[in-house]
């Protein structure tokens, strides 16, 4: 079990028994928000999450816990999502997507869908749902793919098999066939 609080900045790893197996101190408590786990898992099995406003770390069972990212400015409590070497992460303004092997960071903004509700990891780059019902793709060089508009608010993206996402919201689900390409197709 791996255990991280908001009022204690540290990660623990435990055995069912209860007893701590291993402990690492962390810069600053975990951030998530309401409803969300806070973490998300890269494709390599590191489980990714923000201590602080402005830092990005991972944890792994063989590695232990990394500062993955420090980021310039303070980031909204929302998963970020570690595909390879590509994060993304959300800010106030918009989406930072960052190629950690170079350092560099793009921004994509202004995205004018109000907040972002959810976030998943889609072929080619992360889908993106907004307050406002958009759900727009971005990918990992920070261009904006498809966009479209559902008519109810998602609180939450889920990966279903063969190239299936499900959009929930209040009251709705709405499947969409997500292609490799730039194209969404509603179900």
């Amino acid at each position: 079990m791996l255990i991280a609080g908001t009022g204690l900045p540290k990660l623990l790893v435990m055995a069912a028994s209860g007893a701590v197996l291993r402990e690492w101190s962390l810069p600053a408590p975990v951030v998530f928000s309401d409803g969300d786990g806070g973490y998300g898992v890269s494709n390599d099995g590191r489980v990714t999450f923000l201590s602080g406003r402005r830092t990005v770390m991972t944890f792994h069972p063989v590695s232990g816990v990394q500062v993955l990212w420090h980021h310039e400015r303070d980031l909204r409590p929302q998963t970020p999502i570690l595909h390879r070497d590509t994060l993304w992460l959300v800010e106030d303004a918009g989406i930072a997507v960052i190629d950690l092997s170079h350092g560099v960071v793009t921004e994509v903004r202004p995205l004018p869908h109000g907040a972002v509700c959810a976030a998943a990891l889609v072929s080619g780059g992360v889908l993106f749902a907004f307050t406002d019902g958009s759900l727009v793709t971005i990918d990992r060089a920070g261009n904006v793919g498809a966009r479209m508009r559902l008519s109810a608010r998602i609180a939450r993206l889920v990966p279903g098999g063969n190239g299936l996402m499900h959009a929930i919201g209040e009251g709705h689900l709405v499947t969409l066939e997500m292609p490799a390409t730039a194209t969404v197709t509603l179900l």
